[in-house]
């Protein structure tokens, strides 16, 4: 499971919520390759876990990689359906994460803690996954964020 991050603009994510079926040309479609976006990899979960102390829950608006934003409809885009956050949304999380820089990020996560609490993709010890590319993924994810609050710009986010 690899996260996405795909910036968009308010207009586009009102058609894509009332015209579901083109979340896949807009992801997928020509074009697609060009347009800016973050790959988080595998590193998601425990991105998310760094922001909220949780594994599948914590507080809004920090909890945007596991349960925050609106559903694309129900079209499958490799683990269930995109979800978007409006250009406010992405304001408030930018301004939320403003206060957390990747160093610190870095030091709320341990491969044992990550391993005692189902981090996906687990085995976060014995099989060498880096915490530190976590952090480093962090850093891309966080700078992108803040660009879009900036820019006035919405969100779309996938799992493939």
């Amino acid at each position: 499971m690899i996260g996405n991050l795909r910036p968009a603009s308010d207009a586009e994510i009102e058609r894509l919520l009332a015209q579901p079926d083109e979340i896949t040309r807009f992801l997928y479609g020509g074009g697609s390759v060009e347009r800016e976006r973050v790959t988080l990899g595998k590193a998601w979960h425990a991105i998310h876990f760094g922001l909220t102390g949780s594994r599948l829950g914590g507080d809004a608006p920090l909890n945007f990689l596991v349960t925050e934003g609106t559903p694309v409809g129900t079209v499958d885009v490799g683990y269930g359906p995109a979800r978007v956050l409006t250009s406010e949304q992405v304001r408030q999380l930018a301004s939320a994460m403003a206060g957390i820089d990747p160093d610190e990020l870095s030091h709320r996560l341990e491969a044992s803690t990550l391993d005692e609490n189902s981090i996906y993709p687990g085995n976060w010890g014995r099989n060498g996954h880096d915490v530190g590319t976590v952090a480093e993924t962090y850093r891309d994810m966080r700078a992108l964020i803040l660009r879009l609050s900036e820019a006035g710009l919405g969100l779309v986010l996938y799992v493939n």
